[in-house]
């Protein structure tokens, strides 16, 4: 195996959480939340099943950040874990089985900023004080020009699953990648980083 850099400003982009289609089939027929949920946590896990095949076991860690799928044709595992004082990120790309070979399969390995690790903390610690809606909202809510209020619902398949380690268990979240919330905003502090990492080294045979 061969390992390559991608150039920063290409596997920037193509990390972005933007429309495509998805690693596995999306779960809205499915009649409840609960079920929905139960669905989305099955394809992050496997999704984290087929990086651990490129890549050997994942890290033990107490976030996972799972974003099923990007421009470039694979999807994204993000796994945070703990060494005081750090927080260290491996973040790898997985390939869809459905790509054609054109995603490169790719790993990073790196410690969160100290300001930003911060900020995860206390994030994930408000998290856990007062979770939030396990499944996101799948509706937009608009407010027409004579005031009343149009719902619409969202059919996307392109979700971002967080699992958090809660020193007893584990909660489990499902969003829309659209969406903006704790959840979201918690995501996105890890997700950035990657993004504007340049330490990605990516194999090919």
């Amino acid at each position: 195996m061969i390992a390559v850099r991608l150039p920063f400003l290409l596997l920037a982009l193509a990390a972005l959480p933007l429309a495509a289609a998805a690693q596995a089939a999306p779960c809205a027929p499915l009649t409840s939340d609960e079920e929905r949920l139960a669905c989305d946590a099955g394809r992050a896990d496997a999704i984290v099943s087929r990086g651990e095949q490129l890549f050997g076991a994942a890290p033990e860690d107490w976030l996972r950040i799972v974003d099923t799928v990007s421009l470039s044709g694979a999807s994204y595992v993000y796994s945070v874990s703990e060494e005081k004082p750090y927080l260290f990120l491996e973040a790898r790309s997985v390939p869809r089985r459905d790509a054609g070979g054109n995603a490169p399969a790719c790993q990073l390995r790196t410690t969160l900023p100290l300001d930003v690790a911060i900020k995860v903390k206390d994030a994930a610690a408000a998290i856990k004080a007062a979770p939030p809606a396990l499944y996101g909202p799948r509706e937009a809510m608009t407010v027409n020009p004579d005031g009343s209020r149009s719902i619409r619902l969202i059919l996307d398949s392109h979700d971002i699953i967080t699992r958090l380690g809660t020193g007893e268990g584990a909660l489990t979240f499902s969003r829309l990648a659209v969406t903006q919330d704790d959840i979201s905003r918690l995501n996105n502090l890890v997700i950035g980083v990657a993004n504007f990492s340049s330490d990605w080294i990516c194999g090919t045979d």
